[in-house]
C-alpha cells in the first residue's frame, strides 16, 4: 500500500496513517544509536518526504514501512535558472494565535474570535424562536457575519503584505493548507476558514507590491528548532505555546519558532520565484529568512542595524 504526504504523518516514533475508517497510529522499532537514518532522512529539514509503501511480511507477520525521500537541493528542475537574492516572510498559521510572522509580529485574532462567538450565541437565540421574523432577521445575521469575517482577514491580509514590503521581503511563504484540520484538530472551523481566506488574499494583494506568495510542506516545522546551528526536532521540543529544544535548549514562543521554520523550509527548498523586477542579477543566490533583529539562512544569524 502507498501513501504520499497527505495520507502519512510522521512523528519521531510513530506515523500516522490514513486508512477506510480515519486514521491509525503505528509505533516504530528503530535502532538504539543516535541518530538513526529514520532522523536523519525523514525528520531532517534536509529532506523532502516523497511517499512510502506499507509491506507485510506473512512468514515474520511484522509490517515495514519503506520511506522515500529527496534532498531539497537535489531538486533542481524546480529552481528558476535566473535567481537572484532573496528576502523571505515566513507565516505560521495556529490555533494560540491567529497567524505568526517570522518578523516576530503576532495577529492574535482575540476580537475575530469573541465576535464569532457573539455571531453563534445571536445565531441560536435567532434558531429558538422559530418565527418567519426570526428566520428573515437570522439571513440577514448571516450576510452580516460573512461580510464581517471577510472584512477583518482582509485587514490582517494587508497587514501581512505591509510587513513583507516593510522589510524588504521578496517572498511571503504560508504553510500548505492540505489536510490542515487534521494537522490542527484544536482549531475552531471559524480559524480553518480564515486561514484558507487568508491565503488567498495574500496571494493577490502581494503581487500588487512586487511580492510573491509560495507555500511549503507544514511537517515538522512546529516541532523543529529553527537554530541554524541544531534544527534538532522532537514532539517533546513544543508544549502548548512554549518551545524548548531539548538539545540545545533555546527556547522561544512556538509559533514564533514555526514560524521561522516555514521560511526557512522554502530557503533550504530553494523553490522560489524572482518579483516581476528582480533587483540582483541571475545565479544560484542565497536566500535569506527575515526574522527579528535580522535574518536567518544557511550561514546563520545576521543582525541588522537598527532593527
Amino acid at each position: 500500500m502507498v501513501y504520499d504526504k497527505r495520507s502519512a504523518t510522521f512523528y519521531r516514533n510513530k506515523v500516522s496513517l490514513s486508512i477506510v475508517n480515519g486514521r491509525v497510529e503505528c509505533g516504530f522499532e528503530l535502532p538504539a544509536d543516535s541518530p538513526t537514518p529514520y532522523e536523519q532522512y525523514v525528520l531532517s529539514g534536509e529532506y523532502e518526504f516523497r511517499a512510502s509503501t506499507l509491506q507485510y511480511d506473512e512468514v515474520a507477520d511484522e509490517f515495514y514501512f519503506h520511506i522515500t525521500t529527496r534532498k531539497y537541493d537535489d531538486d533542481e528542475s524546480e529552481v528558476s535558472a535566473d535567481t537572484g537574492h532573496q528576502t523571505v516572510l515566513g507565516i505560521d498559521l495556529g490555533v494560540n494565535s491567529l497567524t505568526v510572522a517570522s518578523t516576530g509580529t503576532f495577529w492574535q485574532g482575540d476580537d475575530y474570535d469573541h465576535w464569532c462567538r457573539e455571531f453563534e450565541k445571536r445565531r441560536g437565540e435567532m434558531q429558538q424562536r422559530g418565527t418567519q421574523a426570526a428566520h428573515n432577521a437570522l439571513l440577514h445575521l448571516g450576510k452580516r457575519e460573512e461580510a464581517w469575517r471577510k472584512q477583518y482577514i482582509h485587514t490582517v491580509a494587508n497587514e501581512i503584505v505591509s510587513e513583507a514590503v516593510e522589510h524588504d521581503c521578496d517572498v511571503i511563504v504560508f504553510e500548505e493548507l492540505t489536510d490542515i484540520r487534521e494537522r490542527l484538530p484544536q482549531a475552531k472551523w471559524h480559524h480553518v476558514w480564515a486561514f484558507r481566506r487568508l491565503y488567498e488574499y495574500v496571494s493577490y494583494k502581494a503581487p500588487e507590491q512586487d511580492v510573491s506568495v509560495e507555500q511549503v510542506d507544514p511537517n515538522h516545522t512546529s516541532q523543529r528548532c529553527s537554530r541554524t546551528d541544531c534544527g534538532f526536532t522532537h514532539e517533546a521540543n513544543r508544549n502548548g505555546e512554549h518551545f524548548e529544544c531539548q538539545k540545545c535548549g533555546y527556547e522561544v514562543n512556538a509559533d514564533y519558532n514555526a514560524a521561522k521554520n516555514v521560511g526557512l523550509r522554502y530557503a533550504r527548498k530553494r523553490k522560489h520565484r524572482l518579483r516581476s523586477s528582480p533587483k540582483s542579477g541571475s545565479g544560484d543566490a542565497p536566500v535569506d529568512v527575515r526574522i527579528t533583529g535580522g535574518t536567518l539562512n544557511g550561514e546563520g544569524y545576521q543582525p541588522i542595524t537598527g532593527d
